[in-house]
């Protein structure tokens, strides 16, 4: 268990800023492709 955190500790300086801005740039595309495809009125058709 301390190897592991040991190694956790090693791996967190190398994520940086830039990397955080791109996932979550590219998590709020999805979301917002998949809200531009979600039906409005729960897919029920009116005459």
């Amino acid at each position: 268990m301390k190897n592991q955190i040991a190694k956790l500790f090693v791996f967190l300086p190398k994520i940086n800023r830039q990397h955080i801005q791109v996932a979550f740039a590219l998590l709020a595309l999805v979301l917002f492709v998949i809200g531009a495809g979600a039906p409005s009125d729960g897919g029920i058709i009116s005459r």
